[in-house]
């Protein structure tokens, strides 16, 4: 019976746990060469060979046409001639540069430009509120009524932060991501050529959702606590 009454908790507690293993690997996307962290990315770009300037190009290196780059939260990573190599933004070396009319387009600029861009603080302050729903929610399903209206009004508030901050924070990550597609193609006249990371789109949103479960769940619960505390006003 008991497990009948916290069913929808518990079923909180997985999607909830499941939401912070979710964003746990979009933060530490293309940290290692592992496909788990390295396909984890936000945005991937390269030089364009099919370009009409790129013929006009002076290159550093005579292969970069075959150099892709990826772009996580915390880390980079560099495709060289299907050798993946994978680091932190503070770890970044090499030039991997072409030159035209006197100006310089190089690949590792660009990710550092969009790490300034695109901050990893809204992600883990989501995941710490994730994690502390969790233990709250872990909480509620120990069968001790003492505080339990207020355990789960804290909870709901929690929930309730947490959805609407990683919703914000989902929204500023994909305009970032798109207008980072956009403006790094047209500002080098098409010698570079990126898309968006559909992985990473997909946790982002699929985590939020989550979240948004969750809260509702909540709401439902606290209803019912509503509910019954009315009740028991009436026979009173």
């Amino acid at each position: 019976m008991f497990l009948l009454n916290k069913g929808l908790v518990f079923l909180s507690i997985i999607i909830q746990f499941i939401g912070a293993v979710l964003l746990s690997f979009l933060l530490l996307g293309c940290i290692d060469t592992s496909s788990n962290y390295s396909n984890v990315y936000l945005y991937e770009y390269q030089f364009n060979s099919t370009s009409s300037m790129y013929e006009h190009a002076n290159a550093t290196n005579s292969n970069l046409q075959d150099i892709s780059v990826r772009v996580g939260y915390l880390g980079i990573c560099l495709n060289l001639d299907s050798e993946l190599t994978c680091s932190s933004y503070n770890q970044l070396n090499g030039t991997y540069s072409i030159s035209l009319l006197d100006s310089d387009l190089d690949l590792i600029n660009f990710a550092e430009a969009f790490s300034s861009i695109c901050h990893p603080r809204v992600l883990a302050s989501c995941i710490a509120l994730t994690l502390i729903v969790l233990l709250i929610l872990c909480y509620i399903m120990i069968p001790i009524k003492a505080g339990k209206l207020i355990v789960h009004k804290v909870c709901l508030a929690f929930s309730f932060l947490n959805f609407s901050l990683w919703g914000l924070g989902a929204m500023l990550q994909h305009q970032a991501v798109i207008t980072s597609v956009v403006i790094s193609e047209e500002s080098s006249l098409n010698l570079i050529k990126s898309s968006t990371g559909g992985r990473a789109e997909a946790m982002t949103w699929t985590a939020f959702s989550f979240n948004l479960i969750v809260f509702f769940t909540l709401l439902l619960e606290n209803w019912k606590d509503f509910k019954q505390s009315q009740a028991t006003n009436e026979k009173v």
